[in-house]
């Protein structure tokens, strides 16, 4: 199987996956208090690659430097992810073509690289800058948050892949292994 006939599996089980793993997990004790699916204090900034208690130690002015740094290019993200979008719309449409364009997929591939790319690199400097204004107090206290924001998405991770075993195991009547 050639490579670029991997990725594009890949990419298609990527868009077959993004909307059940996007879905919200079960609620704790934020969802009772009307904070469900808010991060940073409630200023909405869930499912941007940061949870809730990725900002909960730190000082007021490094959670404003944060939340400034995150919104940095917020046109530009629009812009970029609906650059994305256009060129896995334009991959798509050349993959249930009858005859495979593999120079146009090709394009259509690196036009989603480049957009992706690019609006990588902005948030990046974004953060680094953002980084170089905290104290080392709030630098510590993002790490905290950072590194507990990470356990607890393998948590869900770990809690999904669970249920899709549980899920096979129910369908075929066998145990899982």
């Amino acid at each position: 199987m050639s490579v670029s006939l991997i990725r594009m599996a890949g990419l298609g089980l990527l868009m077959v996956a993004s909307p059940v793993l996007a879905q919200p997990g079960p609620g704790g004790p934020r969802a009772e208090s009307g904070m469900a699916g808010r991060g940073m204090a409630g200023q909405g900034m869930a499912g941007r690659g940061m949870g809730r208690d990725t900002f909960a130690g730190l000082s007021e002015a490094g959670r404003s430097t944060m939340r400034e740094a995150m919104r940095a290019g917020g046109d530009d993200r629009r812009a970029a992810r609906e650059q994305v979008k256009a060129a896995r719309d334009r991959m798509l449409t050349v993959l249930e073509a009858d005859r495979l364009d593999t120079a146009a997929l090709k394009r259509a591939m690196d036009d989603e690289k480049r957009a992706s790319s690019a609006s990588h690199d902005r948030r990046q400097t974004a953060m680094l800058a953002a980084f170089q204004k905290l104290s080392l107090e709030d630098r510590k206290a993002f790490v905290t948050g950072a590194r507990a924001s990470r356990e607890r998405m393998t948590e869900r991770a770990e809690g999904f892949r669970e249920r899709m075993r549980e899920r096979r195991t129910m369908r075929s009547g066998a145990p899982s292994i």
